[in-house]
């Protein structure tokens, strides 16, 4: 007991909080100089008054991008306090996934050891609109459109993983598509100075399945699965000395796999029917931030 005790004193010695911690992921773009940075969650740099640079650090090296996040319309607020009214936000940017994906080829997709079949070099472009307003002063509604595509540079035999992980797929859905489309809402509810909870919900839109090519002849169409994806999640921020938070929550990805089910038909014979497939996992995420 005294162990967990001295934890708690450790992680919110000196933490007096005058105001929440600020929503994420909403319309508001950092001040110059401002940064925050999670295991999971992606480096944000305040590079201007109205603009921010994003990248993953873990996928950076070896999936190159970077996006580029401009305050269209931004609400003024007094110094030290959030803003309040409508806020709109556009990003753009640009990933080039390829060595990546070659790093996986055995793990992810196969290795081609006895054909010409490789991974094309590819770039993925993005665009998103993001729109943010507040309720009960330090509650957040976001709302967010956003497209991503992809422009092959040569020959590529990348095709769709349909696998069993939901957040893997809509990861690769662009370069292994072609497309994704995202259309989601987030809620973020303050609890006090230091604890807010976090609902959202997305809709997604795949690209086609694509075709089979072996050593550059088109066999023919894959098998087509549902190009629509659902995903909903639950966290909790907890903040933690004078800027950082904790982050625990759930996710829930609804998605078809290719799974199939035994169906009774009203005539009592059973015939294979698809089914959509369900993904339940928990998430985890420490956000360093500072000014």
């Amino acid at each position: 007991m005294r162990p967990a005790l001295l934890l708690v004193v450790t992680l919110f010695a000196g933490s007096s909080f005058a105001e929440p911690r600020p929503a994420r992921d909403t319309a508001d773009v950092g001040p110059p100089g401002s940064w925050s940075v999670g295991v999971f969650d992606p480096l944000r740099y305040g590079l201007a008054d109205r603009v921010e640079l994003q990248a993953h650090p873990l996928l950076f090296f070896v999936a190159p991008h970077l996006d580029v996040r401009a305050a269209l319309v931004k609400s003024p607020a007094p110094a030290g306090t959030a803003p309040t009214g409508a806020r709109l936000a556009g990003e753009v940017g640009l990933m080039f996934p390829t060595l990546a994906m070659r790093l996986t080829k055995g793990y992810l997709f196969p290795s081609w050891s006895t054909s010409s079949n490789d991974i094309g070099y590819m770039l993925i472009p993005r665009a998103a609109v993001v729109s943010s307003v507040n309720f009960f002063t330090h509650d957040v509604l976001t709302g967010r459109l956003e497209a991503q595509a992809r422009i092959l540079l040569g020959p590529n035999s990348a095709t769709p993983l349909n696998s069993f992980l939901a957040p893997l797929e809509l990861l690769l859905a662009a370069p292994l598509t072609g497309f994704l489309g995202r259309a989601g809402f987030t809620y973020d509810h303050a609890f006090g100075e230091w604890l807010r909870l976090r609902a959202d919900v997305d809709f997604y839109l795949t690209g086609p399945q694509g075709h089979v090519v072996v050593s550059g002849t088109d066999m023919g169409p894959r098998p087509q699965l549902s190009p629509f994806i659902f995903t909903a999640r639950l966290g909790l921020d907890i903040a933690v000395f004078a800027q950082s938070r904790v982050v625990v929550g759930g996710y829930f990805a609804n998605y078809d796999q290719g799974a199939t089910a035994l169906h009774t038909r009203a005539d009592g014979f059973s015939e294979r029917v698809r089914v959509r497939s369900n993904n339940i996992l928990p998430t985890i995420d420490f956000i360093w931030s500072g000014f």
